[in-house]
Parts: structure tokens; C-alpha cells; sequence
């Protein structure tokens, strides 16, 4: 996962007129019962019109599991959910039974720009793992938990400040900062306990864990490995009146592991690159990940 700064996006709604369309809709649906008002959302799509712009945001690839388009579909996720809203009673069990928090979901979000992520069909639709040896059901779809301690459910067109979101946004750049990975398998980059509880649901509930996610990432991980490798014996072997060069120049080359905007999984890349400063022979990378 890698921040998205999506305030961009106001200035595409502003271009099209949106407050307006927006408006509309809820002017439309404010006397609706809750079956015909989700027949309603479900039949005006309007926010696929800032797909396009979402793509470009993160250069066509997932907001939540940052894979590429490729041959799979792309969807504008309601981070809040706009037909219904519910979580798992325990989300690490199997056959867990959900409850329901809001039966007509966030349904005067469904047209707020701010409430749109770009993601992957394997993220935000409910499946199983077909490569890997489980049958746990996972996937964002209607899910969305709450921190009910800290927080409670708003209540229709009510300020949301009132929620405590534990899923990771992808447009916080604090919350993506809670999220690492260990050889491209997606693991808390903290320690504190609610905080690591928050990470977990998140690869729970956004399928991160998927196994052929994992096989991505982790061709991503090695590859960066043999650059660091090869990186290490070029300095190493280099004469110490070009060693100053030689380290500029392969500073140059891993940074476009993780800032090309062509490749995929570089917050893997980027994890990669913050374990191996820490090793013995590699201190050098230290002021390569400061720049990160």
C-alpha cells in the first residue's frame, strides 16, 4: 500500500459539476425506503466518471494492494460502504458470523468523492484463495469495522468524526505507514497493539494476504535483493577515489525500485531496502532509506 494523495480529486469534481449531480442524488433518494434507495445507487453509477482520474493517481494499479490492472477489473470502492455496512464478530474465525451496523449502509456518502478508492476486483469483491490451501471467504464487499470502544456508528447524515475506522485508508499517509512486508508477505510495520490489530483486519479484509499476491510481491522482494547484492559488490570493489561515485550511481538505480511509476508492489521494494540497512555490510543503505 502506498499513500494516495487524492485531494486531487476535488478539483476533478469541481470541473464537472459534481456538487450539483451530487445534490441531486440526495435530493432523489432522501424519502426512499432502504430497499428502493440501494435499487436507486445501484442503478446511477455516476462515480465511475473519476475512474480514470483514480487510475492515473496511482498509474492504473490497486489503491489498497497496489496491483496492476492487467486483465482483472478495477471498481471505485466506497471506503465507507453505500448499501450496507457490517464486520465480523471475529474476524480471525473462519465461520465467524458478522453483524450489521447500518442495514442502509452510508447511503449519503455513496455520491462524496472523498468516499471513493480505486481498487482491484480481488480486494474489494468476496472470495476465496483459490491458489492457496484455504477456505476462509475474504474481501472488503460490505465490510467495514468499527472501533465500538472508542467510537460508535454515526447515525445517518451525521458527522463521522463520532467513528473509530479500524481499516487502513491508503489516502493516510499514517496509515500507510503502519504496513510492511517480510519477504512480500504483508506484516504490521508497528508494535503497538491496537495498531497491529488495525493492520491485521486490513490485510484480512482487503485479501492481502492472497497467495498469489504474496507470489508477486515476493518475486518483487527478491529481485530487489540481487540489486542490493550486486549493489554491495560494486562499492565494495570500487577504488576509493570513484567509491563516492560508484555509491551515487547505485543510489540511483535502487530508487527506481521504489519511486518507478511503472512497477508494481514498491512499498515491498521499499521494505526490502529498510531490512537490508539494518545488516551488517550494507550501512550504507541507511541514507538511501532516509530519502524514501
Amino acid at each position: 500500500m502506498r499513500y494516495i494523495d487524492n485531494n486531487t480529486l476535488e478539483q476533478v469534481a469541481l470541473d464537472k459539476g459534481w456538487d450539483a449531480v451530487r445534490q441531486n442524488h440526495l435530493d432523489n433518494m432522501v424519502n426512499l425506503s432502504v430497499a428502493d434507495r440501494k435499487s436507486y445507487i445501484r442503478d446511477n453509477p455516476d462515480w465511475n466518471i473519476f475512474q480514470p482520474n483514480m487510475l492515473a493517481l496511482s498509474h492504473n494499479k490497486c489503491w489498497y494492494s497496489e496491483s496492476p490492472i492487467g486483465n482483472g477489473d478495477f471498481e471505485v470502492d466506497h471506503f465507507r460502504p453505500k448499501n450496507k455496512s457490517k464486520q465480523k464478530i471475529d474476524y480471525t474465525h473462519p465461520k465467524s458470523k458478522s453483524i450489521v451496523h447500518k442495514e442502509n449502509g452510508y447511503w449519503w456518502k455513496a455520491y462524496d468523492w472523498d468516499n471513493y478508492r480505486l481498487a482491484g476486483a480481488l480486494a474489494n469483491k468476496l472470495r476465496r484463495d483459490r491458489l492457496g490451501d484455504c477456505e476462509d471467504v475474504k474481501g472488503k464487499g460490505d465490510y467495514f469495522p468499527l472501533d465500538l470502544v472508542l467510537g460508535r456508528v454515526a447515525n445517518d447524515e451525521e458527522n463521522l468524526s463520532c467513528e473509530e475506522s479500524l481499516l487502513l485508508d491508503p489516502t493516510n499517509p499514517v496509515d500507510v505507514s503502519l504496513l510492511t512486508f517480510d519477504k512480500g508477505i504483508a506484516i504490521p510495520a508497528t508494535t503497538d497493539d491496537d495498531e497491529v490489530d488495525r493492520v491485521k483486519q486490513s490485510i484480512f479484509y482487503y485479501h492481502l494476504d492472497l497467495d498469489q499476491l504474496n507470489t508477486a510481491r515476493k518475486i518483487v522482494w527478491d529481485d530487489c535483493v540481487a540489486q542490493i547484492k550486486e549493489a554491495k559488490k560494486n562499492i565494495d570493489n570500487s577504488a576509493p577515489a570513484v567509491k563516492k561515485a560508484m555509491v551515487r550511481k547505485c543510489f540511483e538505480e535502487l530508487i527506481k525500485l521504489v519511486n518507478s511509476e511503472r512497477k508494481s508492489y514498491t512499498s515491498t521494494a521499499k521494505a526490502c531496502l529498510m531490512v537490508y540497512s539494518e545488516l551488517d555490510g550494507y550501512h550504507w543503505l541507511k541514507n538511501l532509506v532516509r530519502t524514501l
